[in-house]
């Protein structure tokens, strides 16, 4: 008996218009897929060129305002040192203090804008705990003090002498977290703790940051997306307090990449927590047994130095030459690359400032050559530090492909320039 369910045979003929048909439907789906991919590939690229290009603006922009900042900051310095009256004192302080936070925004938009593109390294090098905490100390107690809040520092014992990592990221997440706990305080006072952690290897040491502060303190709510981009606490508080809500994105993204973890506690009216580790290096000849004091030791006195400095722009090196007035040093001043090439060949320097970017020869070609001409005449290498307005790594990394010592990005502060003068002669 024949199954009246099953279905009718079809002749070899059929069977190939069938198979046919099944490949030209797998060949649409196969253009259709292809097309999807290309699209998707070049909405890709499209958002990466877009990416970049943000990027080289952000930078072409942080150049032009950095080479401005450093005639105020600069300026504001000079003018500290001078004798001024009480209203005059004033007028400085809140001129110093629109300036820092002019640097700041500069700072995060260009940090957040390298973030996003995948652009932001960190640096690795040896640093004084000592000397990296007193700086930064020292510029957490002017802000707190320009609004009449008290400053407590404490630093538990065993932290390295000396570390292995970027000072200038770990100082930026410090002076971010510090300066929000300062803009969100009236009254009371803004505490920093630094610990270490117990050590599980003798190579590597986790630290421990605290910032507290006695402010309005952040709704449980919110908590949460603190740590977010353009994130506040609410609009009011956008409109009462100002900034970009980049400062805690930023540093969440540069503790993560230092190893460590960020975390804030907190409850409305009652003030704020912020806790963060980073992982660091210590080197082999590192003693832990440092204290607060342990670097205040009388310094030997300052020798007197023979300096070279190239800038091609008058009122910098104007301001430079102001900086290094109050030493003993010995300055000579040359315009651009091709003249400090000539001046080197010809006198003994210590030391020598480069602008990097310079008419005629700009500073690594003339580096370039300098090292060129020490080879060529068993000269030891006379340290060069590298002077640019721009921020990005990829500059630091042409700078010592020159031959640069170091590098300073502009601007460049006084205190700053003179403890690096100090440490690349061994003074």
């Amino acid at each position: 008996m024949t199954d009246q369910t099953s279905p009718p045979c079809t002749t070899e003929a059929e069977q190939i218009v069938g198979l046919a048909q099944l490949v030209t439907e797998l060949q649409i789906e196969l253009a259709a897929h292809r097309q999807t991919v290309a699209d998707l590939i070049r909405a890709r690229n499209d958002a990466e060129s877009a990416c970049h290009a943000k990027c080289d603006l952000m930078a072409q922009v942080s150049h032009e305002i950095r080479t401005q900042l450093q005639m105020l900051s600069g300026t504001v310095d000079l003018l500290g040192e001078t004798n001024l009256d009480a209203v005059q004192s004033d007028y400085l302080a809140a001129f110093r203090n629109a300036n820092e936070l002019l640097l700041s925004l500069v700072n995060d938009l260009l940090d957040s804008s390298r973030l996003e593109g995948g652009r932001l390294q960190l640096e690795r090098m040896e640093f004084a705990t000592g000397s990296f905490m007193d700086a930064t100390v020292k510029i957490i107690a002017w802000q707190a003090g320009t609004k009449g809040l008290a400053f407590d520092l404490r630093m538990a014992p065993g932290i390295p002498d000396n570390l292995i990592g970027d000072p200038k990221r770990l100082q930026q997440v410090l002076l971010n977290l510090a300066g929000n706990a300062i803009k969100f305080t009236q009254e009371g006072k803004i505490a920093l703790t630094v610990a270490v952690d117990p050590a599980t290897d003798t190579a590597t040491t986790t630290l421990r940051f605290a910032i507290e502060d006695t402010g309005i303190g952040i709704p449980t709510d919110k908590l949460a997306t603190i740590f977010d981009s353009y994130e506040q606490a609410s609009p009011e508080t956008a409109r009462l307090f100002g900034g970009t809500g980049l400062g805690l994105s930023i540093a969440r993204e540069l503790v993560h990449m230092m190893g460590g973890e960020i975390l804030a506690m907190s409850r409305e009216g009652e003030g704020s927590r912020f806790v963060f580790t980073v992982r660091l290096e210590v080197p082999s000849n590192s003693l832990r047994t440092h204290s607060p004091d342990s670097e205040h030791a009388n310094p030997p006195p300052e020798r007197s130095l023979h300096l070279l400095i190239a800038e091609d722009a008058g009122d910098i090196r104007m301001l430079l030459c102001s900086f290094l007035a109050s030493t003993p040093h010995k300055v000579d001043i040359v315009k651009n690359g091709e003249e400090a090439l000539n001046r080197f060949m010809k006198e003994r320097y210590d030391l020598v400032l480069m602008d990097m970017q310079m008419p005629v020869l700009d500073g690594y070609t003339a580096t370039r050559r300098i090292r060129e001409w020490e080879k060529s005449n068993a000269m030891p290498p006379v340290p060069v530090v590298a002077l640019t307005a721009s921020a990005e790594r990829s500059d630091y990394h042409k700078s010592q492909e020159a031959g640069c010592t170091t590098h300073l990005s502009k601007p460049i502060r006084k205190e700053t320039l003179l403890r690096t003068i100090r440490e690349v002669t061994r003074q």
